[in-house]
């Protein structure tokens, strides 16, 4: 139940129409605090690593921030039916 909650925002967070957050200091102070609590939750660990993933290829240019936000929803969508 606590995942979903925390999903459900970050999702929010990172799913905005036309807003990356892939540099927002609060998004990432966020992050980076759930991930101290629960080091060894994997299903939490499997949705940080394509986001990291996804935010360099869209600095990098590879990705648009719309392709980018469509493969994070997806791979939301694989761990939370």
């Amino acid at each position: 139940m606590i995942l979903l909650i925390i999903v459900g925002f970050f999702t929010a967070t990172c799913l905005a129409e036309d807003q990356n957050f892939c540099h927002d200091p609060e998004a990432e102070a966020e992050w980076l605090a759930l991930l101290a609590k629960r080091p060894k939750d994997m299903e939490l660990q499997a949705l940080h690593a394509p986001r990291m993933g996804i935010c360099i290829k869209v600095d990098q240019g590879v990705l648009t921030l719309d392709e980018g936000t469509e493969i994070f929803a997806r791979a939301r969508s694989a761990l939370i039916p």
